[in-house]
């Protein structure tokens, strides 16, 4: 496959972009009606212009000061740049806004084409070149080739070509890591065929049947058919001019500013950290929650500036590390560039403010007053991927992070990403809890977690000396944790560490045993010798305290103390039983059953020699051990059936 490279026109209002990129593909950019009568670019243009060993994709960008949307989303996502400037105007206010646009967006490469050179002579045209390259001092073309131009009568034009070519040939391929996003630039509808969307595709690749969703609104479809620079194709990768035919969503709900996506890959955010920068020609510093136009690829959405613990504003021409709040819901990555805009124009410069980079699109809530915020941002930034993953796992508490959250937040491929989790996981740094889908919680929150465990534990068996253990269920609403897998690992790695031991649905500290006092050792026995003479008539438990002369608070526990130990069985409510004699009438029931049959409750009532109110919980007990069955008046062996 050959490199796809993207080249965006930029420059001021009727500078000859549109005339040049004619010229250069015979292609017309201005595809609206308005466009041509007007005689200016209103909206995007797009444009193929191939070469032996790579495809050029060529969009040009409006220059009108009302159309920078359209111009920021054009520059959103290319490679290099053609700086457009008339020889008989030289620089004028949009030259200078648009390579400021370029400048924040971070791309780095270009050229300047000087054109309409057949309008001038030559004084005046070395005075505008000096022009030019007074204007470009400090910026990234600044050291940028010139060449002369003139769409009309041809000149320089080979020499466009090959510039382009020589410059495009020198950049690297644009990556195909990171989750699939194409912005949305056009909408319109083929008879037969429905809805198209079409864009650059800014990372990731899309392929036919794909489903996918349209961002931040939700609807879903499947991508019916795709391609690029007009040609059908069955895929489509980064850096491509990329048309999709989409099926199962309505042409009145698809517009320009969604992002096309995976379903379910990309999640959106109304609120990010940030490093912006000012442009330094502003006349005066952004205050706290200053209101700003904020653009990146096809969306522009009001939004304003947040600033951190000591800072009151923002000076122009320094970087400042910030909280940026939309007012509608938007999907951004790490590492994504925008534009900041304002609502003044700057005399020369147009509106633009600046731009910056996003560092973190899901921040932890906090207040503005904290003072680690501002240093939360600065070490992020510095952070290698896996300090970057570390982080984000440990501030997201005991909920921890599945790998697609971490996809979002963490700007490698999901190869990479997979193999800084593993490096973390060896390093004891990452407890991977979850399989599908993968999710991981900090090594902190399981060492909070197993000394908050040894703390309740210990706190239980001072309140409970005579109970095994504290329910699981107990524990594991006390420690807040949610998981049920992360629950039973973080018992399984405090059991094999000797720390305590799970038995059945209740766990206790390893050194827990129980240890009658002389006081409740005397109530255990004086307990089993009722119960022993009592027989099939014994006392309700709520008579105890009663006959034993003793307080409740001291009779319950030793009394449930003996059905842990196995002696007592409660049978109904507060009705408890010897053990030993509940085993001697089972044995008698059965003897009676495999020779008779069935027995009535009269007959189960003489086998007992007790009374209705002991006889009907005892056979009903039978009952619920799977024992017997009932049948109308009498019961069965359950094993005779």
């Amino acid at each position: 496959m050959k490199k796809q490279i993207i080249l965006g026109t930029a420059g001021h209002i009727d500078h000859g972009k549109s005339s040049l990129v004619r010229a250069l593909t015979g292609v017309d950019p201005d595809r609206l009606q308005e466009e041509k009568r007007r005689g200016i670019t209103i909206e995007l243009g797009f444009a193929q212009l191939p070469f032996d060993k790579v495809n050029i994709g060529l969009i040009d960008v409006p220059g009108h000061e009302k159309f920078v949307r359209a111009m920021v989303a054009g520059a959103t996502g290319i490679d290099m740049v053609m700086l457009v400037i008339a020889a008989d105007e030289g620089v004028m206010p949009q030259t200078r806004e648009h390579l400021d646009i370029c400048s924040l967006l971070g791309i780095e490469h270009g050229f300047v084409a000087l054109t309409k050179v057949d309008l001038v002579d030559e004084d005046w045209l070395e005075l505008v070149k000096d022009d030019v390259q007074e204007a470009l001092q400090e910026s990234f073309l600044e050291d940028a080739p010139i060449v002369e131009v003139s769409a009309k009568t041809q000149q320089g034009l080979d020499s466009i070509r090959d510039q382009i070519e020589k410059m495009a040939l020198s950049l690297p391929s644009k990556t195909q890591r990171g989750m699939a996003r194409l912005p949305i630039d056009r909408v319109f509808e083929l008879k037969g065929f429905g809805p198209v969307v079409t864009g650059t595709l800014y990372t990731g690749s899309f392929k036919e049947g794909d489903t996918i969703t349209l961002l931040p609104d939700g609807h879903e479809g499947r991508i019916r058919g795709i391609q690029v620079h007009g040609h059908a194709t069955e895929h489509a990768v980064a850096g491509q001019r990329t048309a999709i035919n989409i099926q199962g969503i309505e042409l009145s709900d698809i517009h320009r500013g969604q992002v096309l996506a995976h379903l379910e890959e990309l999640e959106e955010t109304k609120e990010f950290d940030a490093r912006i920068q000012l442009l330094p020609h502003l006349p005066k510093p952004l205050k706290h929650r200053a209101s700003i136009l904020f653009h990146a690829g096809t969306i522009q959405v009001p939004g304003r500036i947040w600033l951190h613990a000591g800072e009151t504003e923002l000076y122009p021409g320094d970087p400042h590390w910030v909280r940026i709040t939309l007012d509608q819901p938007t999907i951004l990555l790490p590492e994504d560039r925008f534009i900041l805009r304002g609502f003044q124009r700057f005399e020369g410069n147009g509106t633009t403010l600046g731009g910056g980079v996003v560092l973190d699109p899901y921040p932890p809530r906090r207040k503005r007053h904290d003072p680690q915020l501002k240093q939360r941002l600065l070490d992020l930034e510095e952070a290698t991927p896996i300090e970057q993953i570390e982080q984000f796992v440990k501030e997201a508490g005991p909920k921890g992070l599945t790998l697609l959250q971490l996809r979002r937040r963490v700007a490698c491929s999901l190869k990479e990403l997979q193999q800084h989790i593993a490096k973390a996981s060896s390093q004891g740094v990452l407890h991977q809890f979850e399989k599908q889908p993968p999710a991981y919680v900090h090594k902190q929150h399981f060492q909070t977690w197993t000394e908050e465990t040894t703390q309740r534990l210990t706190s239980y068996h001072e309140a409970h000396p005579l109970e095994e253990g504290m329910a699981k269920e107990s524990l594991k609403e006390q420690l807040g944790m949610t998981s049920q897998r992360l629950f039973n690992q973080l018992l399984q790695k405090m059991e094999s560490e000797g720390k305590l031991q799970v038995l059945q649905d209740r766990v206790c500290l390893a050194s827990h045993s129980i240890q009658l006092q002389a006081n409740e050792a005397n109530v255990e026995e004086r307990l089993r010798a009722i119960y022993n003479e009592a027989k099939w008539t014994p006392p309700r438990a709520r008579d105890l305290p009663q006959m034993l002369e003793l307080d409740e608070a001291l009779v319950q526990p030793i009394l449930d103390y003996l059905v842990r130990q196995q002696q007592l069985i409660r049978v109904h409510e507060d009705l408890f039983f010897d053990v030993q004699h509940l085993e001697t009438l089972k044995q008698a029931l059965i003897t009676f059953l495999e020779q008779n049959e069935t027995i009535s409750a009269q007959e189960f009532k003489q086998l007992t020699g007790a009374s209705r109110k002991f006889a009907i919980p005892l056979a009903e007990y039978f009952d619920k051990q799977k024992l017997t069955l009932r049948v109308g008046d009498v019961r069965k062996l359950r094993a005779s059936l």
